[in-house]
């Protein structure tokens, strides 16, 4: 079983639910996380760093980097990029903030069900189809396509 994290951004105002796959890391690969608003002062290019629409998980590449062999890399290929991508702690769902944010917005359409279910599944079905529409238009990371991930 695969386990997730809730981990608050530096700045205290924003959390970022992480997701761990294929239970090879944990929250101690975890060094911080930075929402957009606290990640402006963080411009460098850092391999221990992955950027995702102002959103920046930072992990410690020492408690990674032991997983090298496992990943089919170097230790000296781990990136948290790489590590991001694969899945192996990236978010829950598409954003840092996902599962609140997608729990918010099915909540809105529960009244359908219990009142007119043919409408509910359309609404539902439109839902889904815009919002995958979104992330991918605000640039989200998992909605770009994996070749061009280098995976």
């Amino acid at each position: 079983m695969c386990q997730s994290y809730k981990r608050q951004c530096e700045c205290g105002r924003n959390t970022a639910e992480i997701f761990f796959g294929n239970m090879l890391l944990n929250e101690s690969a975890v060094a911080a996380v930075f929402c957009p608003e606290c990640s402006h002062a963080y411009q460098d290019i850092n391999p221990a760093q992955v950027w995702d629409n102002g959103w920046v998980l930072e992990l410690d590449l020492d408690v990674v980097r032991p997983h090298a062999a496992t990943f089919g890399l170097s230790k000296a290929g781990v990136t948290a990029e790489w590590v991001f991508d694969a899945g192996y702690a990236t978010w829950v769902g598409i954003t840092p903030d996902d599962t609140e944010r997608r729990n918010r917005e099915r909540d809105a359409l529960q009244h359908l069900a219990r009142t007119d279910l043919r409408a509910y599944i359309e609404a539902m079905k439109n839902w889904g189809i815009e919002r995958e529409r979104r992330f991918s238009d605000e640039g989200w990371r998992k909605m770009r396509p994996r070749s061009a991930m280098g995976l």
